[in-house]
């Protein structure tokens, strides 16, 4: 028995039920019998005092064991390698039947979205406490962690089920397609190929080469020479048309071939005919300039030159959609008279001349409080009405390693907004880190710090790309440079998708003062292959988004209206992901190794009883815990202090006292 009071609040609480008692039936004229007198002085005594204890909230203490079943993952392979080779009709229903009641079964898939990762399933559960995994596949494991690296670190055994062929097949297959995805029009696209076959020795075939429109643009004769042969073809495609184009190349098949799937290989090219020109204005040599230019250049729309202000004083080109002025003005280059006319992005670090900067009345003015600098990130402010930044790309930012910025205190003109405030440590600060400014035909964009290197290698770090720090980069830059596109409907698509990949659209509509208006409905009518359909935008903050249902893999061209005669064009793929078919050769090996490496063992699909008799010898789990609970809500004490009472209530009735 546990209570947080001193003990001698019990003996209080025994002093109060003695005293009540005594008090009832020992003060003043009592008619009971000396015996019963007693009797229920014990009575009312026991029933006032634990009474009085249970208002001082005691708790029992108890050890209590469970028994907990043994969990086991039960993983299904449903990749398409599966689904086209013998056992594709292979379920693991009937062992989780036979297992429900002595284990607790989870019965999962993976390998649905094109591509299996054998590695994420191992390690989905490496935290887990798992009995045993069991692992239905044929081995292939074309996307992730090896599965291998995942499987040394688990606690647990991976029981295996070999699905699929190991034996080779006739097969000749296309496979490692490299060429630039982004072509320039009338310019030659190099395009290289592998084919790869297997006992097809002697045999040959033509690859052929054909536009959307299925007009052959070349043929190319191929002879296999051995067993396991391969070889690479390469060739040049000419860009003659505009816009996102559709190449098929297939192999033609020959005698004997076990698996036409991969005989086809379809790509896309997307075919520009103009590109922004974005100069990059530097004070001096700095990696900044680099990740700049790779992240514009990552974008087909613009093509990125970084100019020297000591070359740039020299000569003045006006061509150019945006200027971003890194470190500039400094101290060395204090007029920046060479960008004039041109929407301008500033990038604000250590050896920006502050002074000059603020005589530019660019907005944005920083008073300088001292020469020392601040290591800032960034915090994404949701309100920011100029344009939409996904949310994970702004989450994504908000992890990324500290800018370098000058201390100082910033002062911003009401037209300026901020995307991302600056904090210092752990302080949320209401300086901007990130803005922008929109005042009709004058867009200007700030950045408060350099260290946009360390920007892209941390989001390649943590996401195995830079997307979200170039996809930040190009949409300032397309906000800063959006005077030279006076299309007051524009929409914004990826050129790709991946089958089972959302696609999802958006949209931005001005008015005629050239501002975001999100109030007419705008619709959108997309035709594909097999496919005419009408959607309607919704819209998000001050713009629009849609996202489309699954489509099939294709080319598709969009055209979004308004009712008063706005119009937007354009063209996306949906790229079928064929991995899976290119091999449909079981990997048994992948499978034993798992197995070994986790105290595992491997089974074929006819062996399921002894497995299942394997799993059924897997023993409970049983965990003893402490448990405290209020002695108040017992029922059996509620229970005992009423026969207390009422046992003294009889008492007194029978002898006529009530």
């Amino acid at each position: 028995m546990i209570i947080d009071h001193p003990w001698y609040f019990v003996m209080l609480c025994l002093l109060v039920g003695a005293a009540y008692a005594g008090i009832l039936y020992h003060v003043g004229r009592n008619r009971f019998p000396r015996g019963l007198r007693w009797g229920l002085t014990v009575l009312r005594f026991v029933a006032v005092s634990a009474i009085a204890f249970l208002l001082l909230a005691p708790l029992t203490k108890q050890d209590v064991t469970e028994r907990q079943l043994p969990k086991v993952i039960l993983a299904q392979d449903v990749s398409q390698s599966v689904a086209l080779c013998a056992d594709s009709s292979f379920t693991m229903d009937a062992l989780a039947q036979t297992l429900d009641g002595h284990c607790q079964v989870t019965l999962e898939t993976f390998g649905n979205n094109g591509c299996t990762d054998i590695g994420a399933v191992l390690e989905k559960h490496r935290n887990d406490n798992v009995a045993a995994l069991v692992l239905a596949s044929d081995g292939i494991h074309n996307r992730g962690i090896n599965p291998t690296t995942v499987a040394e670190r688990l606690s647990f055994p991976i029981h295996c089920i070999a699905l699929g062929d190991t034996t080779s097949q006739h097969d000749a297959d296309l496979r490692e397609l490299r060429c630039n995805r982004i072509a320039m029009l009338n310019n030659q696209l190099p395009v290289e190929v592998t084919v790869k076959t297997t006992l097809l020795d002697g045999q040959s075939s033509t690859l052929t080469i054909s536009d959307a429109e299925g007009r052959q643009m070349l043929s190319l004769p191929v002879h296999y020479e051995g067993r396991d042969f391969s070889t690479l073809l390469s060739f040049s495609l000419t860009a003659t048309k505009p816009g996102l184009q559709r190449y098929t190349l297939h192999l033609k098949p020959v005698e004997g071939e076990s698996n036409l799937n991969n005989n086809t290989l379809v790509f896309y090219v997307d075919v520009v005919d103009t590109r922004q020109r974005i100069a990059i204005y530097a004070n001096a040599p700095h990696p900044d300039l680099a990740a700049l230019k790779q992240a514009l250049e990552n974008n087909p729309n613009y093509e990125a030159s970084v100019i020297m202000a000591d070359d740039a004083r020299h000569k003045k080109d006006s061509n150019y959609s945006l200027a971003i002025l890194h470190n500039l003005p400094s101290q060395r280059h204090s007029s920046i008279a060479f960008a004039d006319g041109v929407p301008k992005l500033y990038i604000i670090g250590l050896q920006t001349d502050l002074a000059r900067f603020n005589a530019l009345h660019s907005g944005l003015e920083i008073v300088a409080r001292s020469s020392r600098t601040n290591e800032v990130t960034a915090i994404h402010q949701p309100s920011f009405p100029l344009f939409s930044l996904d949310p994970n790309d702004a989450a994504a930012i908000e992890s990324l390693p500290p800018l370098s910025a000058p201390f100082g205190e910033a002062k911003t003109t009401p037209d300026v907004q901020t995307l991302f405030n600056a904090r210092l440590g752990n302080i949320d600060t209401r300086q901007p880190l990130i803005a922008a400014s929109s005042q009709g035909e004058q867009r200007r964009t700030f950045l408060w710090g350099d260290g946009l290197w360390r920007w892209r290698l941390a989001d390649y770090q943590a996401h195995q790309s830079h997307q979200h720090v170039d996809r930040l980069i190009t949409q300032l830059v397309a906000f800063t440079a959006l005077q030279t596109n006076r299309d007051r409907l524009q929409i914004t698509t990826e050129r790709t998708y991946s089958t089972g990949e959302a696609v999802t659209l958006r949209a931005e509509l001005y008015n005629e003062s050239y501002q975001l208006n999100n109030g007419p409905d705008i619709n959108l009518h997309l035709t594909g292959d097999s496919l005419q359909a009408d959607y309607i935008f919704r819209r998000t903050g001050q713009s629009y988004t849609l996202t489309l249902p699954e489509l099939k893999a294709g080319l598709y061209r969009y055209n979004a209206s308004t009712a008063d005669g706005l119009t937007s064009d354009g063209s996306f793929a949906v790229e079928e992901l064929n991995t899976e078919r290119q091999c449909l050769v079981a990997d048994h090996s992948m499978l034993r190794t798992l197995a070994t490496l986790t105290g595992g063992q491997l089974f074929s699909p006819q062996e399921l009883s002894t497995l299942n008799s394997l799993l059924l010898k897997l023993k409970p789990t049983l965990y003893t815990h402490t448990r405290y609970a209020e002695l108040l809500r017992m029922p059996w004490v509620l229970i005992l202090i009423i026969l207390l009472l009422a046992a003294e209530w009889i008492l007194r009735k029978y002898h006529g006292e009530i």
